[in-house]
């Protein structure tokens, strides 16, 4: 009886791993700003380079255990120590590791781990090609994203068309392309529907009469 149930218990803990891992693979790389001289701030007042991560999963994730890097010689390391010693591990223990579903967070790379969980242990550099991977705790790469050095100006950033969409564009050079820290990708302006009812009711007499036909 013991051993079924030891037996029950190793399978159950082997589905909730892959299951975690699954639901990892859904975290992507999707907004990156190098050069940060007057946009967002981070939790010390100083304007650092970022990288915004996208919970594309109808369900929250717990990303304790990743690892962010922009160093692409770890794609060349085999030996999983040592890939793990050039990234940024997100520590254990912090509950605000914990996205909601279709949610963002900020990483700051700023080479200032010992300022808090979301401070990264290396920088981003305007005058070189950026490159960013993800890795979930068992060292497979997750996402990756590669910027070519000259394409952002200061404050600019490069981000998904839309969240977790294959497609970049560079965000900030345009009024209507503004940068979008920690908020959606792209933003819905306008509802279909609403403005349809609009032009064929400029006034709100429809609006009123559909509003009292509720009431009595």
């Amino acid at each position: 009886m013991k051993k079924k149930l030891f037996t029950l218990l190793l399978i159950v803990m082997a589905f909730a791993t892959t299951a975690t891992a699954q639901s990892r693979r859904s975290l992507r790389i999707n907004e990156v700003m190098v050069q940060n001289d007057s946009s967002v701030v981070d939790d010390y007042g100083c304007h650092s380079a970022w990288i915004e991560l996208f919970n594309s999963n109808y369900a929250p994730l717990e990303i304790s255990s990743i690892y962010i890097t922009n160093n692409r010689e770890v794609l060349k390391v085999t030996d999983p120590q040592k890939r793990k010693a050039m990234m940024y591990a997100v520590p254990l223990g912090d509950v605000n590791t914990k996205i909601p579903k279709r949610q963002h967070i900020l990483f700051w790379a700023d080479n200032q781990p010992t300022r808090g969980t979301f401070h990264t242990n290396f920088t981003l550099c305007p005058d070189k090609d950026t490159w960013i991977g993800l890795y979930d705790s068992g060292n497979s790469l997750m996402d990756e994203m590669t910027l070519p050095a000259g394409v952002l100006k200061a404050d600019q950033s490069y981000a998904r068309v839309s969240d977790a969409a294959p497609e970049w564009e560079v965000k900030g050079a345009m009024p209507d392309s503004y940068v979008t820290p920690s908020t959606n990708n792209k933003t819905i302006d306008s509802n279909p529907k609403k403005d349809k009812f609009s032009s064929h009711d400029p006034v709100g007499i429809g609006m009123a009469i559909s509003a009292m036909s509720v009431v009595f």
